[in-house]
């Protein structure tokens, strides 16, 4: 049996501002790293034998926190590093929301049908995601395992393990420094937790946007 431990970054810059990030890279708050602790401590004594995590630096910042506490050097891999959202990165959410609500409303309801100027496409992004998963099961058919990434990566393999198709890829909510987990083993894979935060109490609200991700 192979149990996955899906964990989404601490709060970032960006996450605090209210901005799109992507590819952006953005440094954690303080907060984000008192979260990014809460969530080790949350994996320490779980046997995790290998801590996989985006190259980005919310996410790498996350999973080194993590790491000193386990005792694991992180794993990076590109192909799990956030969706490319264009034109639209940098930019708080706000003011899209003012001046391409279109877009804004098709991303929240029907991202499929969304176009952003410049962003990488929503097929692309999970071929990326779920090529680089796939790799990472096959080196690990048993034990448990970590990955420290993003709101869209995560959902993209929750969405997968699922069965549900692009548009409804934000149907989960997914807060800073979350723990998911998925397990293999049965016939099929199985969502046993999402979006666990119980590690968070006496912590202010994390953003739970998938807009700044």
């Amino acid at each position: 049996m192979l149990e996955v431990d899906l964990v989404r970054h601490g709060e970032s810059l960006y996450n605090r501002l209210g901005k799109v990030q992507g590819h952006t890279n953005s440094p954690l708050t303080d907060l984000g790293r008192e979260q990014a602790r809460r969530v080790a401590e949350a994996l320490k004594g779980r046997g995790v034998e290998v801590i996989y995590t985006s190259d980005l630096a919310r996410a790498l910042e996350t999973a080194r926190i993590i790491g000193e506490v386990v005792g694991l050097e992180p794993v990076v891999l590109e192909g799990f590093r956030e969706i490319a959202l264009g034109q639209w990165e940098g930019r708080p959410i706000e003011e899209i929301r003012k001046e391409d609500w279109e877009n804004l409303e098709l991303w929240y309801s029907r991202p499929m049908e969304a176009k952003i100027p410049g962003a990488e496409s929503l097929k692309a992004f999970k071929g990326r995601v779920l090529a680089t998963f796939q790799r990472v099961m096959g080196e690990h058919p048993q034990g448990r395992i970590a990955l420290v990434s993003h709101g869209g990566v995560l959902s993209v393999i929750i969405s997968h393990v699922l069965g549900l198709d692009l548009n409804n890829l934000w149907h989960f909510r997914l807060n800073n420094a979350s723990l998911s987990r998925v397990v293999y083993g049965y016939l099929v894979p199985k969502l046993v937790l999402l979006n666990d935060t119980c590690h968070m109490n006496g912590l202010e609200s994390a953003s739970p946007s998938i807009w700044t991700k």
